[in-house]
């Protein structure tokens, strides 16, 4: 009698556990089922800060979304491909913005400001040159990424300060090769973005002799596809809403968001010091509000595109605007808290 009670005991707990693993198997077939069903966006991502914080967590994940990242090495790369409609919401500097704003218009919305402040750009020389100003850099080589924002604000700056772009040798560089550039000595000087600028001084291998403060506040912006957006609204406006609780993030504890990013991209087998990638959070602003001031920002560099030729016309930046994303993208975000 005991026996069997005992065997029957024994029966009784061996099938809730497995009713257990089941009941268990069934909860993750279904998340991952869940994910696998959810709203897709391709993202285009590139080699700056913020899209670095991005890339580090998963943001996405709380809206119920699921991003196809690609990260590409410059803004021209990441909207061929905006263009070609491989991705659909793309980031890039005022001067591609401008381009494809006075050849493409009817593809894209402006939905949202990425990041901007003219002290994420700025001109850097190797740690033991003597050059401390512009004026010393006249007819040496310059390596720079020509058609960048960076670039074009670099010109802007040049003509405030009675030079061009013809006062130098121009090198056209990826930016990643920049900081070896100047150590292998092969160019004067370079113009680069945020974190290069700050890793190569965090080295101690550059010294930034000139920082694009004051300048123009050169913002990026992000673009969605028309077609896309008049399709996946929501979608659309939870990106927007993952975006600015990282942007929150990235203020509110830089030194944080160094480590996440630093932590991120050492998945990718770089190593990067977490106090270079604050510092460069401390250099540019990832306020997402698309305002009128940061439209306006569009018109010098346009101006300058235009006097050399770049553009026919300068174009006219409000009609791209859409803001109703942002706008309701922002009281999703705050709903979480």
């Amino acid at each position: 009698m005991n026996a069997s009670l005992g065997w029957w005991k024994l029966a009784k707990r061996q099938s809730y556990w497995a009713l257990a693993v089941i009941i268990g198997w069934a909860v993750w077939g279904a998340g991952i089922n869940a994910y696998a069903q959810a709203p897709k966006i391709r993202i285009g991502v590139q080699a700056v800060p913020p899209d670095e914080a991005f890339i580090a967590r998963n943001w996405l994940e709380p809206y119920g979304l699921k991003g196809e990242i690609t990260q590409f090495s410059s803004g021209g790369d990441m909207l061929q491909a905006f263009i070609a409609g491989r991705i659909d919401t793309a980031n890039g500097g005022s001067a591609r913005l401008v381009t494809l704003a006075a050849k493409q218009p009817e593809i894209f919305y402006i939905i949202a400001a990425h990041q901007y402040g003219g002290d994420r750009y700025g001109v850097m020389v190797a740690k033991n040159s003597a050059i401390s100003n512009i004026g010393q850099l006249k007819g040496k080589k310059l390596g720079a990424v020509k058609g960048s924002g960076t670039y074009e604000t670099f010109c802007v700056y040049l003509e405030k300060n009675g030079l061009s772009e013809r006062d130098f040798q121009v090198i056209n560089l990826k930016v990643e090769d920049i900081r070896a550039s100047l150590q292998q000595g092969l160019i004067e000087a370079g113009v680069a973005w945020e974190p290069f600028v700050a890793i190569a001084e965090t080295m101690g291998v550059a010294r930034r002799i000139i920082s694009m403060k004051g300048i123009n506040e050169s913002p990026n912006f992000i673009l969605v596809s028309r077609s896309f957006a008049d399709q996946n609204p929501e979608t659309v406006t939870k990106f927007l809403a993952a975006l600015i609780e990282m942007a929150d993030f990235i203020k509110n504890k830089p030194a944080e968001a160094g480590k996440l990013t630093a932590d991120g991209i050492s998945k990718r087998g770089v190593t990067v010091d977490p106090k270079a990638l604050a510092l460069a959070f401390t250099r540019l602003h990832v306020s997402g509000e698309v305002t009128d001031q940061l439209i306006a920002e569009l018109i010098p560099i346009a101006q300058s595109m235009k006097a050399t030729n770049k553009i026919k016309e300068v174009p006219n930046f409000e009609k791209l605007v859409n803001k109703i994303f942002y706008q309701n993208a922002l009281k999703m975000a705050k709903s979480r808290g």
